[in-house]
This record gives C-alpha cells, structure tokens and sequence, in this order.
C-alpha cells in the first residue's frame, strides 16, 4: 500500500514510517523543506514538498495513495495557551486537514481510509467517569481544539472512505512529553501535579504505531477510536510508579496555583484528566504490546 503521512517528521512520524516501511508499505513524507529533512528521514520514505498554502491539487502524482495518515499540528505544550497561540492550535490543524479533505472531496487525492489524529482531550474534564468512544465533547478549549479537528476530517463526502479519529492519550517514549514530566525527577523533585486525583490516559508510542497500522489493516474500524492503554491511571499513581522505574522519590506535589501561575490557561491539560479507555481497539482484538504502566516506562526510559 501506498501511504501519504502529514506530519511525518515528529516523534510519531519518524516512528510510523519506519514501522511501515519494515512492512512491506511504500510512505511519502509530506513536509515544507524537503531538501532539509531528507536526510532525517527512515531510508526508502519518498518525500513530497508542500507549502501548506497552495492546494494539495498543485502536487502531483498523489492518485495512487491508498491511506493518508495526518498527524500535523502545532503544538499544545511550547507555549503559554495566549489568544494568538491558542488561534494557531486550532489554525494549523484546521488548515492541513482542511486541505486533505478539499484534495480527497475533489479526487486529487482516492484513499481507501483518511486517519486523521485527534486527541483525548475531546472529552473535556470528566472526573472518575469511564469515557469510552461514544461519549460527547467537553466544553473546554482541548475538547473544543478537539471537536473541530475531527468535524474537518468528518467533511469527506465520499461514502467508501473511512475516517478515523484517532483520540490520542499521552504518548510514552524517548521523545515527547515523557522527557517533560522525567526532568523534575532527575532534581528529586518528582511527585504528582495538582491533587494527583485527575486521571492520565497513555499508551506506549509502539502500540500507537501498531495500532494505527491496525487500523489501515482492518476495514472494519471507522470513526473516533480511543489511542490509549486499556488501564488509564491516576496522576499520583503515574508519578509514583515513574519515581520507581528511575529509582527516585515522589514526593513533591506541585500545587494547583503554582502549575497555574507558571502556565496560565495551559495548566488545564494537567489539572484535569480523562479516564478513557480503548473499547473499540478491544472489540477488535488488537494485542498491546505494553498495556502494563511500569513496563511500559521501563521500555520507553531504561
């Protein structure tokens, strides 16, 4: 299969396309320098160039992708959440995807499946509650980030393209935000954020990678899909068992008003969890390969 990927270049990306191309899959790294980051990429990824300005019809020789995968986005965690970076969040996701859909809608481009990325934080704050696939969006700026992303995706109006949602947890790997919450560790100064209460949906970034080539395998799976670990855990238990994997202690609880003075409205993405857990990958009978949380710290840190 051939497999067009936005985004390609990130932590995930870099991943996806080497898991992809040991299997058989032929993948193009779309990307706006691609004399630049040619070289970084995994060897046998073909590159395309666009400037994510002039429509996607501008490029050619896309008829003959049988999968686009979006992952591109700005960030969530770089910046204070102030008008103008919160604008940005929502524009570059609804700008990619926009475009994808507009290239699809217009036969430019004829997968057989769009998968297009979102995230957990569509369900806003939810406390203790359950949150499998069929539950609604949250009020919050995430959820509504959120529930925008995958309205955009949801505009393909060819019938026999599936879309998939992805509702992405906290990826756990070498990069990323594991390396954020290691850092405070390393000072002996680790411990939970907040009450420690909120609830924290992960999953290790290899089963993201397996699961999102699940997903092209299985013409079955359509629509939102929880990315995560089958067991969510609480803030102050992932703290404690991330103090164990590195040997250090868990003791320093970072107040709620001081995550909130540091980080302004951002502080909400760590204040307040959800407990979501993965039913339809479950239904489907994909394998975890790390569904346990040390182990799956151990892997992505020692």
């Amino acid at each position: 299969m051939n497999v067009l990927i936005f985004g390609g270049t990130g932590f995930v990306g870099r991943n996806l396309t080497r898991e992809l191309l040991e299997n058989g899959y032929q993948v193009y790294i779309v990307t706006r320098n691609a004399q630049r980051m040619a070289g970084t990429l995994a060897g046998g990824a073909g590159v395309i160039e666009w400037d994510n300005i002039f429509p996607l019809a501008s490029l050619k020789n896309l008829t003959q992708i049988d999968a686009v995968i979006n992952l591109a986005g700005e960030s969530i965690g770089n910046r204070r959440w102030t008008p103008s970076v919160k604008e940005e969040i929502i524009a570059s996701r609804l700008r990619t995807t926009g475009a994808i859909v507009t290239a699809i809608n217009e036969g430019v481009i004829q997968p057989e499946v769009l998968i297009n990325a979102s995230a957990v934080g569509y369900y806003g704050p939810r406390g203790d509650e359950e949150i499998t696939e069929s539950e609604g969006p949250g009020k919050d700026f995430l959820a509504q980030v959120c529930q925008k992303w995958e309205e955009e995706a949801y505009k393909v109006q060819d019938s026999l393209i599936r879309v998939v949602t992805p509702r992405i947890g906290v990826v756990l790997g070498n990069e990323g935000a594991l390396n954020r919450m290691v850092l405070p560790f390393k000072f002996y100064l680790g411990g939970p954020l907040g009450t420690g209460e909120q609830w924290l949906s992960w999953i290790h970034s290899q089963d993201l990678i397996s699961m999102i080539r699940f997903i092209i395998e299985h013409p079955e799976l359509s629509g939102p899909i929880n990315a995560v670990a089958p067991h969510p855990a609480k803030m102050k238990d992932f703290s404690k068992t991330l103090g164990k994997v590195l040997n250090k202690p868990s003791w320093f609880p970072v107040p709620e008003i001081l995550l909130k003075i540091a980080l302004g409205q951002m502080a909400e993405m760590l204040l307040h969890g959800q407990r979501a857990v993965p039913k339809q990958m479950q239904q489907a009978g994909f394998a975890y390969r790390y569904g346990n949380l040390q182990e799956a710290l151990e892997n992505a840190l020692l």
